[in-house]
């Protein structure tokens, strides 16, 4: 008999049974897993994006007290007191009105309603700078923003706190080759390397083969490079030559200088005008920290003349057309400014003549004797024997389509400094009242006179321009050395001759990319004019031929007449290559030092003209001082502009 059992079929069943219940047993723990996984996750991805914005928060917070910090330091009012930031500039409620959550600050302590900010000490001497600054020097002081931010009524109370390091940056402008606070031009149709740092605060064209930059070029707008000049209609000879990868840059921060809010090029001529009226000349104001910053107040030498200026018709030196002040802070409260006596006379016997007259001061007639004889009794004239007045022409200033006025250039009636005979002065030789006779007694300052400042007060007009010569300054004045020395006006400057081409220990005249024996040198003024060793006052056609080379070594800082489209009537600045303005038909014309335009030029305001019509080209030798990178070998009262340098910024917890 056969059996059949069922027994398997039963087991098989019961074991698909426990595989089901298994299955969805393990399916049931998978899916709690996953549930547990997205709970778990969306908690900690809300709790990290609640932090995410804590930090944004309080990166904004930082953000305001820094463009606050920001703000006062560039306008000269930056506080020394960090809690004055930590607590005063916070975002509030109508800051906080479009986020999507509010928060409170607090510092690296916990206190709240506040953030930490933490200034350090400036810096004794230059540093490094980092960032858009690389390869530049200055004095800075640093300073750390800290900020937690704490959400408010969240479910997460998730804070963050962020760090902010930067450094506020005093930068001496002559650290670059060149550093235009408006639109840089350059289109040399001769070759052209510029080895320094350039800059320039609008926009930049480099359109010349010829041009190579060996450093770093830096533009707040933009930096173009091609043939077509983009601010006026005008062209070069193509795309100048970058060295260096990556440049030109645009887009930088602006480097402003230290007169108050407004940096507008036309304001900056401040710096060069006598001070404003509340931080006049002769007051307790002129020699604080922001009264410092323009050049009257800090030179240690006052000059100015009469308004009558060069007396036209007459021969004969009368009265007294000049006078020289001596300034010192810690000659007040009384007067700042103490007068220089007199070192040059012409004694008369006659009477009818009074000192109080005024009128020129030339001191020979044609045949170099004195006019008139030296008498006794009377004081026909008194004056300094380094300073006189002068009057020439100026084609480019005169230009007038090249008729000129009444046939010549524009009349110029000039200060003249005569650097020798100021060496003389100062080191006592003549008469007796000089500098150390004088001033030295009361002087507080660690230096000797280093620095002129002289204003014109002749009146300018369609026919006249004032303006400031320098003659005999191939050597600088050996009692400044090594500290140099500096001549500023609110005027046009023009040089005659060879300036600081050799000292008391060697030369450096004519030298191409040499300035072994010379000192530091600044000349700022309304524009510059370069005179050949061979001008000569009395020629009064155009171009006159310079007939021997010519050097200057000296940092300058001055204006331009920019490039206008004005009227459909283009009109080019003449560029950087011709910065320095000629007069005649040049040979080689050396120069060492470093080109800073600030402003438009207020008193020589006619346009550049093209090459063979005032004057010739010179051969131009020309390269940027290397001293000028420390800061021990700037010229006395060498600019300074202002910058603020991010150095870093990092969430301080996570």
């Amino acid at each position: 008999m056969q059996l059949l059992s069922k027994t398997t079929r039963r087991n098989r069943q019961g074991y698909a049974l426990v595989l089901t219940l298994a299955f969805l047993a393990v399916m049931l723990i998978v899916f709690v897993s996953m549930m547990y996984w997205i709970t778990s996750n969306s908690y900690v991805t809300n709790q990290n994006n609640q932090f995410n914005m804590s930090e944004a928060a309080a990166e904004g917070a930082t953000e305001k007290v820094l463009s606050q910090m920001n703000f006062d330091y560039i306008a000269q009012s930056l506080s020394n007191s960090a809690s004055y930031y930590a607590t005063s500039f916070l975002p509030g409620s109508n800051d906080m009105a479009s986020w999507p959550i509010q928060y409170t600050f607090s510092d690296t302590n916990g206190n709240p309603n506040q953030i930490t900010v933490a200034f350090g000490p400036w810096t004794t001497n230059t540093i490094p700078l980092n960032s858009q600054y690389a390869g530049l020097y200055g004095e800075v002081q640093p300073c750390t923003i800290t900020a937690t931010a704490t959400p408010i009524g969240q479910r997460f109370s998730t804070p963050a706190t962020v760090s902010e390091s930067l450094q506020f940056a005093t930068i001496p402008l002559f650290q670059f080759a060149i550093f235009y606070n408006m639109n840089l031009e350059i289109a040399a149709a001769q070759t052209l390397s510029i080895s320094g740092p350039v800059w320039s605060n609008g926009g930049l064209w480099s359109g010349s083969t010829t041009i190579t930059f060996a450093n770093t070029v830096s533009a707040v707008g933009i930096a173009t490079n091609g043939t077509d000049d983009p601010f006026v209609t005008y062209s070069g000879s193509g795309k100048s030559t970058y060295s260096l990868t990556g440049q030109p840059t645009s887009g930088n921060t602006r480097l402003t200088m230290p007169i108050g809010t407004n940096n507008d090029p036309a304001a900056i001529e401040a710096l060069v005008d006598l001070p404003p009226a509340n931080y006049p000349m002769n007051s307790a104001a002129a020699y604080t920290t922001n009264g410092q910053y323009y050049f009257a107040n800090q030179a240690d030498l006052y000059v100015t003349n009469m308004a009558t200026g060069t007396n036209w018709g007459g021969a004969n030196p009368k009265g007294t057309n000049m006078i020289v002040f001596y300034s010192d802070a810690a000659n007040g409260p009384l007067s700042y400014l103490t007068q220089v006596t007199w070192d040059f006379y012409l004694m008369s016997n006659a009477n009818t003549h009074s000192s109080t007259l005024f009128s020129t001061n030339n001191l020979y007639t044609t045949n170099g004797t004195y006019w008139p004889p030296l008498k006794t009794n009377v004081v026909w004239y008194a004056g300094y024997s380094f300073l006189t007045n002068v009057f020439f022409y100026d084609w480019r200033e005169g230009w007038n389509g090249g008729s000129g006025i009444n046939g010549k250039g524009k009349p110029v009636q000039a200060v003249q400094i005569d650097i020798g005979l100021f060496n003389i002065w100062v080191t006592n030789a003549i008469g007796g009242k000089t500098y150390n006779d004088q001033c030295n007694q009361n002087n507080h300052k660690s230096h000797p006179i280093d620095s002129i400042y002289v204003y014109n007060a002749v009146p300018p007009s369609g026919t006249v321009l004032p303006a400031v010569r320098i003659v005999d300054g191939g050597m600088l004045p050996y009692n400044s050395a090594p500290y140099g020395f500096t001549v500023a006006t609110a005027m046009p400057i023009y040089v005659l001759g060879d300036y600081n081409a050799s000292n008391n220990i060697g030369s450096s005249l004519n030298q191409a990319n040499s300035t072994t024996y010379t000192w530091p040198a600044g000349l700022m003024g309304d524009a510059i004019t370069i005179l050949s060793d061979s001008w000569n006052d009395s020629v009064t056609s155009k171009k006159p031929s310079a007939s021997s080379d010519t050097t200057v070594n000296a940092a300058v800082l001055a204006g331009i007449v920019q490039s206008t489209n004005l009227n459909s009537n283009p009109m080019y600045s003449g560029g950087v290559e011709n910065f320095f303005r000629t007069l005649e038909t040049w040979g080689t014309f050396y120069w060492h030092g470093a080109i800073v335009v600030m402003f438009p030029s207020r008193y020589a305001t006619n346009y550049w003209q093209q090459t063979g019509n005032y004057y010739g080209a010179p051969t131009r030798k020309w390269g940027f001082d290397t001293n000028f990178a420390a800061q021990v070998k700037l010229p006395p009262m060498a600019p300074q502009s202002k910058g603020v340098i991010r150095a870093s910024w990092a969430p301080a917890n996570h």
